[in-house]
């Protein structure tokens, strides 16, 4: 005789039953915490800019916002106290980066919130896919940028406070010739930037093509 083996006790069918409310019951509470730390750290960033990566652990991108707009304050200062030509075009560029800064301060925090709480999720019907379609903001955690950001702007706001004459001449006479060359730089990085990339990415497709 074959012993046949019941699986379909009444046991057993309250406790599966048990197990297929709760999982629901956890994935709603996932999402709901989910989405109360995304309004969060959109509502830190609306009220100080900033503050939202702070709450998200980007504490780099956190300062630098920060710093952006007290280092833009600081030269909105010195522009209209002191008497020069370029003053007016000046002092609206300057204005304008504050409204730029504070609006992609906003939509920067909700993408990586975006980010954490798909890389964080641990429920069935989200994979890694999702997460590959965000760009990493913990990618500019690491660097030299971020000191050398402090330490320049650290030293244009000592120098807007205290008011040098040889900052004005300078601004007077060779600010155009600084702002062409800094442009000149950039392009040049960017450009070589690009072709470093395109290098790299040809040099590992020849290889995989060797491969196979």
């Amino acid at each position: 005789m074959h012993s046949v083996r019941r699986t379909g006790g009444p046991g057993r069918s309250r406790t599966d039953d048990r197990d297929l409310r709760e999982q629901p019951a956890a994935v709603r509470t996932r999402r709901m915490f989910s989405r109360k730390r995304k309004f969060t750290a959109g509502l830190l960033a609306a009220i100080c800019p900033g503050l939202g990566h702070v709450y998200l652990g980007l504490y780099r991108k956190g300062v630098a916002f920060m710093f952006t707009l007290l280092l833009d304050a600081s030269a909105l200062l010195y522009f209209s106290s002191i008497g020069m030509q370029i003053n007016v075009p000046l002092l609206i560029l300057l204005a304008l980066v504050i409204p730029v800064a504070y609006f992609y301060n906003v939509y920067d925090v909700l993408q990586a919130a975006d980010f954490v709480i798909l890389r964080r999720a641990q429920t069935s019907d989200k994979d890694n896919g999702e997460v590959e379609a965000y760009r990493n903001p913990f990618s500019v955690e690491r660097g030299p940028f971020f000191g050398i950001m402090l330490i320049v702007g650290g030293a244009l706001m000592f120098a807007f406070y205290q008011k040098p004459g040889w900052l004005q001449f300078y601004i007077e006479h060779y600010s155009k010739i600084t702002v062409a060359a800094v442009l000149i730089a950039a392009g040049l990085w960017a450009g070589i930037r690009e072709v470093w990339i395109l290098w790299k990415q040809r040099r590992s497709e020849q290889s995989r093509e060797g491969e196979r």
